[in-house]
């Protein structure tokens, strides 16, 4: 994990990481549960290794959420009996945390019941005594929400039912936390259209009155949300419910930019101590017109929301507009990250998926954008479950010791390795070539640019290959030779390069 970022780097990471909800061409309520913490392999990337989940919107979402208990304090709530389980939820999610996130989360015990807590993003260092509520700022679950992007509800199991007695919600879709505290699980959902008389809730009733501690689980469930809002939730209705009936009236580009696939990644874990049931809720949020650059994303979605039955799609609010949702995604084309001309490189969309084929795996990561960690991590977890798998994290490649080690880790990949590279295009298009000089062929090389602001350029004068920020047909002074080059639309894999050649009065 990087430190958040923002711009296009952080956007291709959050369509690397997101966790896409359709598995087929159409959707019905299901329990759809599975192991918590198993990498999903999607068409633009990974989710799903981790239980929480920190990316890009880490300190956005943690002040809006500040901000939002600030106006409204019933999305926070611990019913008396439920104060044992809110300790339980914190130490549980500063371990998950701990383990996940070791340079930048953790947790060491100092004593009987004592810890030390340190979240280095957020530059806190806190001792605090387990049950003792002195030694915290402020009540346990409300304090472990202030560090995570996750909402949480808190389950009491008794006489056989399940009850939300304890929470922290600031994220809802379109339903109201503080109105549901105290209820059961079976009168929170009654109002959902076929769940009972197909017995969905009943199953995932009883499935949830069997978790066992250590053994989490998870679930998906999506909707679409108008512009980028976390928080539409019924105490708030009359700030976006308009929007369902205004969206309709705006122009396609408008529309595809507004409106939101809205995923909710659900994790099911009974806490150790206490025996409750918490409920971490995720959202994730990808624009229709982000969604379209991944050709299957597009097809599919078009085809769930088309097909959606009309019951299920009032319920989920977007019965005005899915019918254009539909419509717009099966007339938007995918969106490619540039418009290569012959001679340009063809630089995929959405990161590749590996090869599981190869022997072993190599992932080149240069640079410190925030797509070059989303990437290369996705990479990483799906390579690891096919054979031996190395990653490399580099710099740049235009100082000598990054160019080193990447001679030396290329020099020890046998016959059939697949090599992933992703980075800058100069990066890039430097470590590929590279790779064929020692040896690899093209069915052993991947790679995802995650931007072109550079590239490497070759002077046809005084053959040096260097570094330039500067756009194909635009000119810029070779160090070498100090001529003015002009940069034209042709490049050779081989030497690594865009051909420079002189401009001007110097041609």
């Amino acid at each position: 994990m990087s430190d958040p970022s923002t711009g296009a780097d952080a956007l291709a990471g959050l369509v690397a990481g997101f966790p896409f909800p359709f598995p087929e061409d159409r959707y019905r309520y299901s329990t759809n549960v599975e192991p918590a913490q198993t990498p999903v392999t999607t068409a633009a990337g990974r989710w799903g290794a981790a239980v929480v989940d920190i990316d890009s919107e880490y300190r956005d979402e943690l002040d809006r959420r500040a901000m939002i208990l600030a106006a409204d304090p019933t999305r926070h709530a611990v019913l008396p009996h439920m104060v044992p389980a809110a300790w339980d939820a914190m130490l549980t999610l500063m371990r998950e945390l701990d383990e996940t996130y070791p340079e930048q989360m953790r947790l060491r015990p100092t004593g009987a019941d004592t810890w030390l807590w340190r979240n280095e993003i957020l530059g806190i260092e806190q001792h605090f005594r387990y049950g003792d509520p002195a030694t915290l700022p402020e009540e346990p679950l409300r304090y472990i929400t202030s560090q995570i992007q996750e909402d949480i509800a808190l389950l009491d199991q008794r006489n056989d039912q399940l009850y939300v007695d304890a929470g922290v919600v600031t994220f809802a879709a379109d339903w109201s936390f503080g109105f549901d505290v105290g209820m059961s699980f079976l009168e929170i959902h009654g109002p959902v259209p076929r769940i009972r008389q197909e017995g969905v809730i009943t199953r995932a009733h009883e499935f949830l009155k069997g978790l066992q501690p250590h053994q989490p689980y998870r679930r998906t469930n999506w909707t679409l949300t108008i512009d980028r809002r976390l928080d539409v939730s019924t105490e708030i209705y009359h700030e976006w419910g308009p929007d369902r009936e205004t969206i309709q009236r705006v122009s396609d580009d408008e529309f595809g930019r507004r409106v939101h696939l809205r995923v909710e990644v659900q994790h099911l874990i009974r806490l150790p101590d206490s025996g409750a049931v918490m409920f971490l809720i995720r959202t994730y949020m990808l624009p229709l017109e982000q969604l379209a650059s991944v050709e299957v994303w597009r097809r599919r979605t078009a085809e769930v929301l088309a097909e959606l039955p009309c019951d299920m799609a009032d319920y989920k609010g977007i019965i005005k507009f899915r019918d254009r949702a539909a419509q717009w995604l099966r007339g938007a084309a995918p969106v490619p990250t540039t418009t290569p001309g012959p001679g340009m490189p063809r630089w995929p969309p959405s990161p590749p998926a590996v090869d599981t084929s190869g022997s072993e795996f190599l992932v080149v990561a240069i640079g410190d954008d925030a797509g070059v960690a989303h990437v290369s991590r996705n990479w990483v977890g799906a390579a690891e479950a096919a054979g031996p798998t190395r990653l490399l994290v580099l710099d740049s490649l235009v100082g000598s010791h990054d160019r080193s080690a990447l001679r030396t880790a290329l020099a020890e990949c046998r016959i059939g390795t697949r090599i992933l590279v992703t980075g800058g295009q100069y990066d890039v298009m430097t470590a590929l070539a590279m790779a064929r000089t020692a040896g690899a062929v093209a069915a052993e090389l991947s790679s995802y640019v995650t931007h072109t602001r550079d590239l490497p350029l070759y002077c046809a004068h005084c053959r040096d290959t260097f570094r330039v920020e500067v756009v194909v047909g635009g000119v810029v002074a070779c160090p070498g030779c100090a001529r003015d080059l002009e940069v034209h639309e042709h490049h050779s894999p081989v030497v690594g390069g865009f051909l420079g050649s002189a401009a001007g009065d110097d041609a």
